[in-house]
């Protein structure tokens, strides 16, 4: 009896349903529970399709803006074209040029998908994102699922995180943020099933195939974004630690595994760097990961900016975190398990049963990648896009009552989900209506357009300090860009034979006399003015003195 009673509170305590004390093996589901079931997955799949449409409708309706989507677009376009044969499936291109900064695996899902149209266009760069936000979207609810067992308060948790305004945006984007945070979840989603479905992590190795799935998805993620994709391993390893089991960690990392999330990664890096030419690892290693992370090569910002970002980013449901962390903290904290008697099937329950184990979990989920970000010296605002699944889930403890079961009542429900539906209208709205109409003054092809119109096929365009601009010339002028960083590059460009350069317009107005420029159309590009200068004759620009 001593035995059964120490097996049972060790699953009670991983949140894990007790045979006589509740849970789908405590009774059968009665008529009313089964129709509160089907109902339940007909909120989800009405959830899905709501999210589907709020991230794939109008994909194409507006170009590539800077700074990312251009260069993607234009990588994917490299690899579709098989321009630079075989090899260039391996070897990433822009521009001609080898690519150091990210590994492969966006850009060929990309390239696949602008197969059927013979072009990466809009859409095709943009689906492996709007795919992977409804990826993550269901995940989150399934996650839900897995610790907190009541179905109806973690879907309205997955559609706070499908309606969080960072997260819209993005999924509706080429950039690689939310396919990075899908790979992420689901290695998150397969190791919380271990801990509170399967007896806890130390028996993992009875389930080799989801060790094996928990490390895949760690793989793609690494390969679709680097080292940083196997961030949950740290995540995992503070949770355990807290919970005084770091040693469960040896369970879910057998030798084998490493095949598998950290073997892709470094056979496709050993591959590019044998076909790219000296200089390649050093820059991709030293510059993209080393110098990143200590230096900020790259968005530089303070220490201090994630605090400031991430409750922009988040809203508008960071408005329901104040009162949902301190009952976050609280369950933390408990000293033993609180299983609540189940009068009424699963489908029936409003509780969250949120446990000790469970809110530690998430608060590492959170604190973690926080911390090492907010370290690290190159900052921006999508690398928390993959704590969004955590925030969401716990915005909804706002709602739970403070009562001794921890229920929710259900008109704070219904109103969550009113305003969960309001949310999403203005969304899509803005995301299909609004954000369209600035395209003129985002896009890079009207000046790009204007450079091939007027220049040679096969003529170079210069670009003078707009590096983010450089991929979208690149892709809709389809024309090589030559990157002019100083003064003196433009020089050299201009002695070379070249005739177009573009540039900020009040550039132009310092450059033009020394270099024998003049505007030869002007645009807007976001909050700048900017010129196509084109060579007033093929007279040498003389030499500064």
């Amino acid at each position: 009896m001593a035995a059964v009673k120490k097996s049972n509170d060790r699953q009670a305590r991983q949140g894990w349903p007790v045979a006589g004390v509740g849970g789908p093996q405590a009774s059968e589901p009665s008529g009313a529970g089964r129709v509160a079931s089907r109902s339940s997955r007909r909120a989800f799949l009405i959830l899905l399709l709501a999210t589907a449409l709020l991230y794939g409708t109008g994909l194409g309706g507006r170009d590539f803006w800077a700074p990312d989507e251009p260069r993607y677009g234009a990588i994917a376009e490299e690899i579709r074209s098989f321009r630079h044969g075989a090899s260039g499936l391996v070897l990433l291109h822009l521009n001609g040029a080898p690519y150091t900064q990210k590994p492969p695996l966006y850009f060929w899902l990309a390239a696949a998908f602008g197969v059927p149209s013979d072009r990466v266009h809009e859409i095709a760069a943009r689906l492996p994102s709007a795919l992977a936000g409804v990826f993550c979207v269901g995940l989150t609810a399934w996650i839900g699922q897995l610790v907190f067992r009541p179905r109806l308060p973690t879907i309205l948790a997955a559609g706070v995180l499908a309606t969080s305004f960072r997260f819209v945006f993005t999924a509706r984007r080429a950039q690689l943020d939310v396919l990075l945070t899908g790979f992420e979840l689901a290695a998150i989603a397969i190791f919380l099933f271990l801990e509170f479905r399967r007896g806890g992590i130390e028996n993992a190795r009875r389930n080799p195939l989801a060790i094996a799935g928990l490390h895949a998805c760690l793989g793609a993620a690494a390969l679709t974004k680097g080292p940083v994709g196997w961030l949950p391993l740290l995540v995992f390893a503070a949770y355990l630690g807290w919970e005084g089991r770091l040693r469960g960690m040896r369970a879910i990392l057998p030798v084998w595994s490493h095949g598998l999330s950290l073997a892709p990664i470094l056979v496709w890096f050993l591959a590019a760097n044998s076909l790219a030419p000296p200089g390649f690892a050093e820059v991709a290693v030293g510059e993209n990961l080393i110098g990143r992370f200590f230096s900020g090569t790259s968005h530089a910002r303070p220490f201090y900016y994630f605090i400031l970002q991430l409750p922009l980013n988040f809203m508008p449901w960071t408005l329901l975190l104040p009162f949902a962390v301190t009952k976050l903290w609280r369950s933390s904290r408990t000293p033993e398990t609180q299983v609540l008697p189940i009068s009424s099937p699963p489908a029936q329950r409003t509780d969250f049963l949120v446990q000790r184990p469970v809110a530690r979990f998430l608060i590492v989920w959170i604190v973690v990648p926080f911390v090492f970000f907010s370290l690290s010296a190159g900052k921006r605002g999508v690398y928390l896009l993959p704590i969004f699944p955590a925030l969401a889930i716990v915005s909804v403890m706002a709602l739970e009552r403070a009562s001794a079961s921890g229920s929710f009542s259900t008109t704070s429900l219904r109103r969550l989900g009113q305003i969960l539906v309001l949310v999403a209208g203005i969304e899509f709205a803005l995301v299909t209506i609004a954000l369209p109409l600035l395209n003129n003054e985002k896009s890079p092809r009207p000046i790009a357009e204007a450079a091939a119109r007027r220049s040679k096929p096969g003529e170079s365009i210069g670009v003078f300090g707009l590096r983010a601009l450089e991929g979208g010339i690149a892709y809709y002028g389809e024309r090589t860009v030559v990157s002019l960083r100083d003064e003196s590059a433009l020089r050299d460009f201009l002695d070379r034979g070249g005739r177009f350069v573009i540039l900020r317009d009040r550039q132009l107005g310092a450059l033009a006399a020394e270099f024998d420029l003049h505007a030869a159309e002007r645009f807007r590009g976001g909050r700048r003015r900017l010129a196509l200068a084109e060579r007033a004759n093929s007279k040498r620009p003389g030499r500064a003195p």
